[in-house]
This record gives structure tokens, C-alpha cells and sequence, in this order.
């Protein structure tokens, strides 16, 4: 189904998320890739015998920082996110799904069957400056995890256009790659700028709370 440009896809449906790992143990669905714009979906298919120790289903929120996929093997792969609402419904005595929902990208870190986002680097960067204050600053990391979470990714927005806007100032070669980051990152200000108006702003206003300079 098209969407209109801008527009927040939101939560995809446990059906279509089943129908989508039909054949599959996982699937990252949009924000993968750099001009993906509008949130993603990180889907995990679980099928083992059930343990009963989670009832289900289960609605509620996640958050930011590093999600791992472990199969029955002990393989692993490892997605960042900015957090978001998950959803887990069991469709079956075989199968449960869970559905990792965000207005920001999912992106790729690590693992044995997937290759690693142009924006992962970026993000990563941005999630270890975030840890400087929460580990030496009182009270930072109780406003990191009580800010929304599209006020963190707006935050992350910011501090992006403000380390390219510096890297323009200086006349450095950007890459194409970079351009490609540069080009999202203002697409996706025009988003929140349309779903959540003030949501840049209070991106700011977190990093200044944490006594972080955007693009330092």
C-alpha cells in the first residue's frame, strides 16, 4: 500500500508481519536503509515450544538502544533503535510473533546474515556520546529514559544536520554516502516537522539538558 510522502507507517499489523515471516526467523521492514523515511518495524517470528512464562499478547513500550535476535543456535543479530511500542501475539501453538514498532530507523549492526547500515555508524556514535553524561551527569539518565521517543531521535537529528553543517563550514569533501545520510536526516526533520510540530526544538532542548553540543 503507497503512503504518502511523510507520512509515520506506524505499527504493521501481526497478519502481515506473519505473512512476511512465513519462511523467515526475522525482517527489518523500512528505516534499513538511509532514504527509508516514515519509521520501521523489526519483526521476529518465535517458534519453539512455548516456555508459559510471558503471557500473551503483550502491548507496551521499548526502549532505546541495542536489540538482539538469538536463534536456537546461539546466532545472533543485533539492530539499534531509538525505541518504540512492541507488540507480541501468538498465532498458533507453534508461532508467536513480536513486532518492534518505531517513528525512527531500525538499523542493522551485527550479525551472520545481514550486512551493516550506512547509518549505523552515526547512530552508534550518537547513542555512546548520549551514555558520557548518563554515566558521569546526576539525573541524565532519567531524562533519557523518560524522554519520548521521537524526542530522542529528534535529538539525534539535530546533532546529524549539526556535525554536517560543520563538516560544509570547514569545506570538507563529503561522501556520497554521507550526502545520501545528509538528504534523509532533512527529510525526516520535514516529517516530525509535519506529525509532531516542536518535536526538533525539544530534541534541542534534551541535548542542552545534557549538556551536549549538537555536531561536537
Amino acid at each position: 500500500m503507497t503512503q504518502p510522502a511523510g507520512a509515520d507507517r506506524g505499527m504493521l499489523p501481526i497478519p502481515e508481519a506473519a505473512r512476511l515471516l512465513a519462511h523467515l526467523g526475522f525482517e527489518v521492514v523500512h528505516g534499513d536503509r538511509p532514504g527509508e523515511t516514515g519509521g520501521a518495524n523489526l519483526l521476529v517470528g518465535l517458534r519453539a515450544t512455548p516456555t508459559l512464562e510471558t503471557s500473551l499478547p503483550v502491548d507496551g513500550a521499548y526502549s532505546w538502544g541495542t536489540l538482539r535476535v538469538i536463534d536456537r543456535l546461539e546466532e545472533m543479530n543485533t539492530f539499534m533503535t531509538f525505541g518504540g511500542r512492541l507488540r507480541v501475539e501468538a498465532l498458533g501453538p507453534t508461532l508467536s510473533i513480536a513486532v518492534f514498532a518505531s517513528p525512527g530507523p531500525i538499523v542493522r549492526w551485527s550479525g551472520h546474515s545481514q550486512p551493516i547500515d550506512a547509518l549505523t555508524g552515526y547512530v552508534g556514535a550518537f547513542f555512546a556520546r548520549l551514555m558520557i553524561p548518563i554515566d558521569f551527569t546526576p539525573g541524565a539518565e532519567a531524562l533519557v529514559a523518560t524522554a519520548p521517543v521521537l524526542t530522542l531521535f529528534a535529538a539525534f537529528l539535530a546533532d546529524l544536520q549539526a556535525r554536517f553543517q560543520a563538516e560544509r563550514q570547514a569545506e570538507r569533501e563529503v561522501d556520497v554516502r554521507a550526502g545520501e545520510i545528509a538528504r534523509w536526516a532533512e527529510r525526516e526533520v520535514t516529517r516530525l516537522g509535519t506529525i509532531a510540530p516542536g518535536t526538533l526544538e525539544q530534541g534541542l532542548e534534551l541535548l542542552r539538558g545534557l549538556a551536549l553540543e549538537p555536531g561536537a
